[in-house]
């Protein structure tokens, strides 16, 4: 075995922090208290980290050491090395408590203009050194990248009929679709609640329907014709179109609700004949998960409606 392999096997960070210790306080007793250990076994420790180098680092004067010119050059270098670690030592408890790291989410329409921001702003206030990145797309193209591995997890509608087995789906309750349009509407101004049959005679706009709220409407209303002029994945676009026109404008309670709360459009007295949103927070079945991503996802699991 070569010198740098018998360093390097019996080199241990303890003898350095014990070496910068005796620097600092000038002699083995105050070092010894300073690093609670015994005045023996502090000596036998700097003794230890002698031998292995080969060479004196101090020079005995009385109870005083006084430091030679490689312990110099090795104290400086210790400082350097036990920073270092000490610095792994942080990432390591940074990681380990959710402070640090990566989160890749992807989220359907819905919850990014929805659900996301109310998440994001507590989560990147507590959490400022994790990167959070967000693909935004239809759950049938977010879900393949999940099983994929090349996002953490999923908060959208999970459209599929059959769920796929390795997907975990929880809840994160029921958002019924209403109907609104702009607050000078025709419909706002009739007499008496505006009806479906009324609401099919104007123009409608809506994001992309998933596959079971498609199915759901053939199988229930089969003989009405229920498509929508504009299909937009972008509330804000929809909205915008509204303020102009007559379409309405076909959504989940809880973002057309904030608009309303805006006075860019107001909700009709009607319920609209499909099945409410469902959005859930997809994961992978048996994936280790970080700490990072699972606050994220508790995040979520916080706002869990009824």
């Amino acid at each position: 075995m070569n010198v740098r392999n018998i360093i390097e096997a019996q080199f241990e960070l303890r003898h350095l922090r014990h070496l910068v210790a005796v620097h600092e306080r000038g002699t083995l007793q105050a070092a010894a208290e300073a690093l609670h250990l015994s005045q023996s076994a502090l000596t036998k420790s700097v003794q230890r980290l002698e031998d292995t180098l080969g060479a004196p680092l101090f020079e005995r004067s009385g109870r005083r050491l006084e430091r030679t010119p490689l312990g110099r050059r090795v104290r400086a270098r210790a400082a350097t090395s036990l920073r270092a670690a000490d610095d792994v030592q942080r990432e390591v408890e940074l990681h380990s408590g959710g402070e640090l790291g990566t989160v890749v989410a992807g989220v359907g329409p819905v919850v990014a203009l929805g659900r996301l921001p109310t998440v994001l702003v507590p989560y990147c206030a507590r959490y400022p050194n994790v990167d959070v990145i967000v693909r935004s797309g239809a759950t049938e193209d977010l879900v393949p990248r999940l099983l994929d591995g090349e996002l953490d997890l999923v908060v959208a509608d999970y459209e599929q009929e059959q769920p796929h087995p390795d997907v975990a789906v929880a809840s994160l309750g029921r958002d019924p679709i209403r109907v609104a349009a702009r607050p000078d509407h025709p419909l706002h101004r009739g007499a008496t609640p505006p009806s479906i049959a009324d609401a099919l005679t104007y123009p409608r706009g809506a994001a992309t329907a998933p596959p079971r709220v498609r199915q759901w409407v053939s199988a229930n209303f089969p003989q009405v014709d229920l498509r929508v002029g504009l299909t937009c994945d972008n509330y804000e676009v929809l909205v915008s179109t509204a303020e102009h026109t007559d379409m309405l404008v076909l959504g989940p309670s809880s973002i057309l609700l904030r608009y309303q709360t805006a006075g860019r459009i107001a909700l009709l007295p009607m319920t609209y004949p499909s099945p409410p949103s469902e959005p859930a927070v997809l994961s992978l079945r048996g994936r280790p998960r970080s700490a990072a991503v699972q606050a994220f996802m508790d995040a979520f699991m916080a706002q869990r409606g009824p």
